[in-house]
């Protein structure tokens, strides 16, 4: 099954991280979208319409390292939660390891532990991958805040993930589109329900990075530092492992 991601087609885009070493950085919501960084990276994410937001904030998470937890060391993690009228929900979270740098791919997330139903993309700094599966409720650091706002669910979820690198590996990206997946012991997800599912993943938000023009840090409202009953323990599992960055910022 070959899929095209168009909505993320735009990393070709960025630009090396020189150009933006006298901006200053901000990370919160703008005039064009709920989600932007002003600087390492500059990005803006924008939920499709029907999607109203309904949290966003900044908070710390504790880091793994490997399959461990560190306790001592903290990451920073932005993030913005959107749901729409269908109970359909969009979760960006901007994730900085601080000292660390992120290893590309599942290692240390809840996602060794869980069945891929569909990936695409390189697991390598600058590039997008994008991985659909089954994430139980329980698992889920985002479903608490979308439930104290009256748009959660009980059941398991459907996950659209498209996770991205900056090229010197200290910040995350990921993007999550998600759905309510049918309370059954062992559901079954037929090819032709998958494919559907990835198209109104594919097309659930748009992302922009630094090419086509400039965020003013100016120009966007700080988020706030709170958690708003998101899940640290959990959304660090979601996240993966870190290891030790040689150089320094």
């Amino acid at each position: 099954m070959k899929k095209i991601l168009p909505v993320l087609a735009f990393l070709v885009l960025a630009l090396p991280g020189t150009v933006h070493a006298g901006w200053e950085l901000v990370r919160g919501s703008g005039p064009q979208a709920s989600f932007e960084s002003s600087a390492r990276p500059e990005v803006a994410v924008k939920a499709a319409p029907g999607f109203s937001t309904i949290a966003q904030g900044k908070m710390t998470v504790l880091l793994h390292v490997g399959r461990s937890l560190i306790g001592e060391h903290n990451g920073t993690v932005w993030y913005c939660l959107s749901s729409h009228e269908d109970k359909a929900q969009l979760a960006v979270a901007l994730a900085d390891a601080g000292e660390r740098t992120w290893y590309p791919g599942i290692r240390g997330s809840s996602l060794e532990e869980t069945k891929i139903l569909y990936s695409c993309g390189p697991d390598r700094p600058g590039t997008v991958t994008q991985r659909v599966f089954v994430r139980q409720v329980q698992l889920d650091p985002w479903m608490q805040a979308f439930d104290d706002k009256g748009a959660g669910w009980n059941g398991s979820l459907l996950v659209s993930q498209y996770e991205w690198l900056d090229s010197s590996s200290e910040n995350k990206l990921l993007v999550e589109y998600r759905e309510p997946l049918n309370t059954e012991k062992c559901p079954v997800i037929i090819p032709e329900e998958l494919d559907r599912f990835i198209d109104r993943a594919n097309v659930s938000f748009s992302a922009r990075f630094a090419g086509e023009e400039n965020i003013e840090a100016a120009a966007i409202t700080p988020y706030p530092w709170n958690s708003e009953g998101v899940s640290s323990r959990l959304l660090s599992d979601v996240l993966g492992s870190t290891e030790r960055n040689g150089g320094s910022r």
